[in-house]
């Protein structure tokens, strides 16, 4: 009678086999968007930073104080845009877009205005080329005015219900389409209403043709933010507008 053959690893007739490690590479965190509270000037300065970062490195939306390290004016890897603003008052001194967000298009500054007429409170971001101010300088309306130009020579626009957080316009001119602006100005947005503690910006799926286009293509950190489409909205065009302004959304009223 023959023996079965050995099966078992500890049968010192069959050949010994060892496990195998293999090395697991654990999938990346959700893309999201935390914040970065930094002092640019070391521990104690007068002017801070909040760092919008896309990375998985905190849940979305976090906020991170790191004004008690001295950044030298480095910001977090993936970081895309940064509001710096001065401590004692909130005032905002400018908007710095990394080269990720901002490559594709031209250097801008910006103007930032708060609808008083409006029934909902409401404020838009609008972008322009050139002109007298450096690249990220943020001014009021006024000084719009007064260094010669119009509200109406603006490159981009959103505009947002700031109770709500619903976007309610994004215009960019032809020219700088598909080249970032829309992202650079809705991330630029979003920043400014962090620090200013306003609802996250959002849609809630009333949309026009151009404005599914640009949604469907935003950065997965947004993606939670945008409702699926419901209701589809003609394109309108504003006579004012720098494009003929692919509504998003029409007015809440």
């Amino acid at each position: 009678m023959t023996s079965a053959a050995p099966t078992s690893l500890f049968d010192e007739r069959a050949p010994a086999e060892r496990p195998r490690l293999v090395a697991v590479t654990p999938p990346p965190a959700p893309a999201g968007v935390w914040w970065a509270r930094i002092a640019d000037g070391g521990p104690g300065s007068r002017e801070h930073a909040l760092v919008a970062v896309g990375s998985g490195r905190f849940a979305d939306g976090t906020p991170v104080d790191l004004t008690a390290m001295e950044a030298g004016g480095r910001r977090p890897q993936g970081w895309l845009a940064a509001v710096r603003y001065r401590v004692a008052d909130g005032t905002v001194l400018g908007i710095d877009a990394a080269d990720a967000l901002a490559g594709r298009c031209p250097p801008v500054w910006f103007a930032e205005l708060h609808h008083a007429t409006s029934p909902i409170p409401a404020s838009s971001l609008l972008a322009f080329s050139g002109g007298p101010f450096r690249a990220g300088t943020v001014v009021t309306p006024r000084e719009v005015a007064a260094a010669g130009m119009r509200m109406a020579d603006r490159v981009g626009e959103v505009r947002w219900y700031t109770r709500s957080g619903i976007v309610d316009d994004v215009a960019v001119a032809p020219a700088l389409r598909r080249r970032g602006m829309a992202t650079l100005l809705v991330t630029a947005a979003e920043s400014l209403r962090v620090l200013r503690g306003w609802a996250p910006l959002r849609s809630d799926g009333r949309l026009t043709d151009a404005g599914a286009a640009w949604l469907a293509a935003a950065p997965p950190a947004w993606r939670p933010r945008l409702a699926e489409r419901v209701e589809v909205l003609p394109d309108a065009d504003a006579a004012d507008a720098p494009t003929g302004v692919a509504r998003l959304l029409r007015d809440l009223g």
